[in-house]
C-alpha cells in the first residue's frame, strides 16, 4: 500500500478502508481494534462529537458512534495508516497536484477545482457532491506553478449526518 492507494480509497468511497463517514465504530473496533482518543477537532474533551484515531486517521464520531468525518494530514513526510488488527503502515505522504490527478484519472473519479480568489497558496479538489464529499487541499509554495502544489490534507464527511442515538 502506498499513498496513491489510500487517496484512491478517498476518491472511492470516501476514506481508508472501512474508515469512511457512516460507518459504525463498533463494528471498526471490531475489525481493527479498539481506536485511540485523539484530541484534534475543536470539541471539548469528553464531548460528542469524539475524535479517535487509527494512526495518522483521525475520526470525528457522533454520539451514535458512527463516523462524521475521516481527515488525513499529508503535510508531513510520512503517515501512519491501519493495516490490520492493532498495526499501522508507514508509508510516504508526499503528492503533487500532477500526481493526484493520475490517480483521479486511474479511479475514473470526476473532480472540480475550488479555488479562492484572494488565497493564492492554496487550493482544494472536491470529489464527489454535497454533502458526502472529499476534499483534498494543496499547498501551493508557487502560483505559477500548481501542478507542483503539494497535498497538505484530506477530509472526507458527511455534514448531513442525523444522530442516531437522538430517535
Amino acid at each position: 500500500m502506498d499513498i496513491r492507494d489510500v487517496l484512491t480509497d478517498y476518491a472511492k468511497v470516501g476514506g481508508v478502508g472501512i474508515l469512511r463517514p457512516g460507518a459504525a465504530l463498533d463494528d471498526i473496533a471490531g475489525v481493527l481494534g479498539p481506536p485511540v482518543d485523539a484530541d484534534y477537532f475543536p470539541n471539548p474533551k469528553k464531548s460528542w462529537p469524539r475524535t479517535f484515531a487509527y494512526g495518522d486517521v483521525r475520526l470525528e464520531v457522533c454520539r451514535c458512534r458512527r463516523i462524521k468525518q475521516v481527515a488525513l494530514s499529508t503535510w508531513t513526510d510520512t503517515v501512519d495508516v491501519p493495516s490490520g488488527q492493532g498495526e499501522t503502515r508507514t508509508i510516504a505522504a508526499t503528492i503533487t497536484f500532477a500526481d493526484l490527478k493520475e490517480v483521479l484519472a486511474s479511479a475514473g473519479t470526476d473532480w472540480e477545482l475550488w479555488e479562492l480568489p484572494a488565497v493564492r497558496d492554496q487550493f482544494t479538489v472536491i470529489v464527489g457532491e454535497y454533502p458526502q464529499d472529499v476534499h483534498f487541499t494543496f499547498h501551493v509554495p508557487d502560483p505559477d506553478a500548481p501542478a507542483r502544489a503539494t497535498l497538505h490534507s484530506v477530509i472526507s464527511k458527511d455534514v448531513e449526518h442525523t444522530c442516531l442515538a437522538d430517535s
